[in-house]
């Protein structure tokens, strides 16, 4: 047996004889708020959560504008409308928008990923509706003052600028350019102060009219309301909005080509940091629940058999591990981090991680070892629902890409994942591992 199957070897035993026991029952049926879909006549998707735990009410609009609708030319132009949809509309000013929700007891903020832009208000529920108007207004009837589009140019830049000297966007940025290539998944979120630059007002007032359509918005409303109300307000503020035809572009292709290799950026950074992707099933896939299962056993911090791995031995091989699945609409990947000393290894890392990816088909596992992750996975939604305005944080990108009904019976599916499907799906994949990884290393 050589070193790392060896080592692999203990660290799956070790993780296993970590994990506390649990009954059927803590990782039965999960119940989550009522919740109503519907549809308004303009093609917006409205999900309502009631939950009366606390007198607030959020307010989510996820818009279908992020960077992988986006090409070289226009790169960055969904996240510049992020900033400058706040600038004032043709009723409302700057202050108006952002100071009218504080004056409410409100919080207002929005973030832009590959897939979407988000949008949300928090509000004490007897002044949702100033809310709701602030809302609707800013996203369907904002006037873009040339004096605030000067300066949001200047903050967009700025932004740019503190990226290119952050080591953790640099990383991110160059694996995505190693793992998606010539896909619209590689281009930065945040934009290159090229584009920003030159863009006119026109061109970006063009892309809003296109992209910030009703038919192109899913609303999620959670909160201390009552369903028939919240309709009405709803119709007011988001139903008179007329539907135009979708933007072209929207559909987007990615395909996983394997490197099986590690490329290298040498970089000023005092530490090495390596990243590696493996395909899995898309979410639509029986499969996916086992590989977040998976994802969430490599995650388990000190019981994670990737940290007894990396860190254990002496001298150790890393510092820090984690993992997640990502979750497109396109795609899933399962992702590995990993940080080490200025010296590290990085292909016996990198070995020792697929080892122990490959490791997981070995027949250990019971149901008491798979139910702590799905009682953590329902403890952590129950958890999120009263946390109203991490909701968005959290939910958004899932929400855009797989829809609602995903999140609703996300719980349910996971905790039909027994032991040995973690086995059957383990040699499945890994049969024939394919992966893409990267390096940022000390210059």
């Amino acid at each position: 047996m050589s070193r790392i199957e060896n080592v692999t070897t203990i660290a799956v035993v070790f993780f296993l004889s970590s994990l506390l026991p649990l009954t059927a029952s803590q990782a039965g049926k999960f119940s989550p708020s009522p919740t109503t879909q519907y549809q308004l006549d303009n093609g917006m998707k409205v999900i309502l959560k009631e939950n009366h735990a606390s007198p607030m009410i959020t307010s989510i609009v996820c818009v279908g504008a992020g960077s992988k609708y986006e090409n070289e030319r226009n790169n960055g132009f969904s996240h510049f409308l992020e900033h400058l949809l706040f600038d004032g509309t043709a009723t409302r000013s700057r202050i108006d928008i952002n100071e009218g929700i504080k004056n409410y007891g409100g919080y207002i903020n929005a973030f832009t990923r590959k897939e979407m832009t988000t949008f949300f208000i928090l509000m004490p529920k007897e002044f949702i509706e100033e809310g709701m108007a602030i809302q609707s207004d800013q996203l369907f009837a904002s006037a873009f003052p040339e004096e605030e589009y000067i300066k949001e140019q200047k903050v967009v830049i700025e932004e740019i600028k503190m990226g290119d000297d952050d080591i953790n966007y640099q990383v991110e940025k160059f694996h995505d350019r190693i793992l998606f290539g010539d896909s619209p998944y590689a281009l930065p979120v945040i934009g290159n102060t090229e584009v920003i630059s030159s863009i006119a007002r026109e061109e970006v007032i063009d892309y809003w009219k296109s992209h910030y359509i009703p038919n192109n918005m899913t609303l999620l409303v959670i909160g201390d309301f009552k369903t028939k109300h919240m309709k009405k307000l709803i119709k007011k503020y988001f139903g008179r909005w007329q539907r135009k035809s979708l933007p072209p572009g929207m559909e987007v292709r990615f395909n996983f080509s394997p490197a099986n290799s590690t490329e290298i950026l040498r970089f000023p950074t005092k530490v090495t940091n390596i990243n590696i992707s493996y395909p899995a099933p898309p979410f639509s896939n029986r499969d996916y629940y086992v590989f977040e299962i998976i994802a969430q056993m490599l995650d388990a911090g000190e019981a994670s058999p990737l940290y007894k791995v990396l860190t254990e031995p002496d001298p150790p091989l890393a510092t820090t591990v984690s993992a997640y699945l990502e979750t497109q609409k396109e795609f899933s990947l399962l992702h590995v981090s990993v940080t080490a000393g200025k010296k590290a290894d990085v292909e016996t890392i990198v070995m020792m991680v697929n080892a122990v990816i490959r490791g997981f088909t070995q027949d250990r596992f019971t149901q008491e070892d798979v139910g702590r992750f799905i009682v953590k996975s329902k403890a952590n939604e129950y958890y999120l629902e009263d946390k109203l305005h991490f909701y968005a944080f959290m939910k958004a990108q899932i929400l855009q890409n797989c829809g609602y009904d995903f999140i609703a019976s996300y719980v349910d599916n996971l905790s039909k994942v027994g032991p040995r499907d973690i086995s059957r799906i383990a040699r499945k994949y890994s049969s024939d591992l394919k992966y893409t990884a990267t390096a940022v290393v000390p210059e």
